[in-house]
């Protein structure tokens, strides 16, 4: 690599400057090209200032700018590493209801065996017990639809009423 320094000629307010590059040359072509806008902006402003004075104020200019960058550049910094607390944080907490949620499907898987082992021990007990094996059965392979819950006023009546009629006949012929 070359380290021999390359030299541009600019211009930067109403002079031409022989500048040294660091080898990139559009770099200096592009601070040159700010530097003699802020120049001109300021010779706007203040037309009766010398040269010098003018590129004093833009010297200044430029500073102010530089340190509003600084701070913004801080600040953006800062709000970056709150911004990475608050992942580590938010990561933290969905570890913890991770942990929490399997520990209550653990506990809920439990209290289902749990319960199936108690509906077999009764079952045990009274084998002769058919209503109760095609209960757990039902509730094992059936899902509660919306409509199940539904009845109608005649589902609601007890039997006896239901069938008022057979029962005096039955009477009757119990009684013959």
């Amino acid at each position: 690599m070359d380290d021999t320094p390359q030299y541009v000629n600019v211009r930067i307010g109403r002079m031409t400057y022989r500048l040294s590059t660091g080898g990139n040359l559009q770099k200096t072509y592009d601070v040159a090209a700010t530097a003699n806008a802020m120049m001109n902006q300021v010779n706007q402003r203040h037309p009766n200032l010398n040269q010098i004075s003018q590129a004093i104020l833009a010297l200044v200019n430029a500073i102010g700018l530089m340190e509003g960058f600084h701070e913004e550049l801080k600040l953006a910094f800062n709000e970056r590493d709150l911004a990475r607390m608050n992942v580590e944080e938010l990561k933290a907490e969905l570890n913890r209801l991770r942990e929490q949620f399997w520990e209550m499907k653990k506990d809920l898987l439990y209290y289902k065996n749990l319960s199936e082992a108690y509906e077999d021990k009764m079952l045990e007990r009274r084998p002769d017990d058919q209503e109760m094996a095609t209960a757990r059965q039902q509730r094992r392979s059936r899902r509660t639809l919306a409509g199940d819950y539904q009845m109608t006023i005649e589902e609601t009546l007890p039997e006896e009423q239901g069938k008022g009629s057979d029962k005096p006949q039955e009477e009757a012929s119990h009684d013959a």
